[in-house]
C-alpha cells in the first residue's frame, strides 16, 4: 500500500530526477525548474510523495485557490510503479473536502489521457494552438463538490 506524506527538502532531488525522466522520455511533463519546488516545498505548497516499502515512487505538485479550485500541475509515477493505484491514490490524496473542481492539461497524444478519463475527468476544451510539441492539449476537469456534484 502506498504512503503518501508532504513533500520535505530531502525529496527534491528525487522528485527533480524524475520529472527529468518523464521530460526526456515521452516528454509527457513540462520542466519546472528546481528553485520553483524548493519555493512550493518551504511555503507549505501541495507537493505530495507516494512511497512504498519506505522507497518513493511519485509525486504530484497542484495549487488550489481560495474558490475551490485545485489545479494539478504535475503527477508523475515511475514506470516500474505504474497501474497499482499508485495515481489514483496521489489525486485523492491532494484532494480537499472543500474543493469542488479539479482541473487539469495533458496533452493529446499521452497514455495519462485514458488514465485521467478513467478517474473521471471530462474533457472540457482541446487547445491546439500553439502546437509547439506538434499536439494540442485536452484541458480535464472533475466536479467533485458543491452544487454542480453529479
Amino acid at each position: 500500500m502506498v504512503n503518501i506524506t508532504s513533500a520535505t527538502s530531502q525529496d527534491i532531488d528525487y522528485i527533480c530526477h524524475l520529472q527529468r525522466i518523464e521530460a526526456n522520455g515521452l516528454d509527457s511533463v513540462g520542466f519546472l525548474p528546481r528553485m520553483a519546488f524548493e519555493k512550493e516545498i518551504a511555503a507549505d505548497g501541495l507537493i505530495l510523495v507516494g512511497r512504498e516499502n519506505d522507497d518513493e515512487v511519485g509525486y504530484i505538485y497542484a495549487t488550489r485557490n481560495r474558490h475551490g479550485i485545485t489545479k494539478i500541475q504535475q503527477v508523475v509515477v515511475q514506470d516500474d510503479a505504474r497501474r497499482l493505484e499508485i495515481g489514483s491514490a496521489l489525486v485523492d490524496a491532494v484532494t480537499s473536502p472543500h474543493d469542488w473542481l479539479l482541473s487539469l492539461r495533458c496533452r493529446e497524444n499521452l497514455p495519462a489521457v485514458q488514465f485521467w478519463k478513467d478517474m473521471g475527468f471530462h474533457i472540457v476544451e482541446l487547445d491546439s494552438a500553439p502546437k509547439r510539441r506538434g499536439f494540442g492539449v485536452y484541458r480535464f476537469q472533475k466536479v467533485i463538490g458543491g452544487l454542480w456534484a453529479l
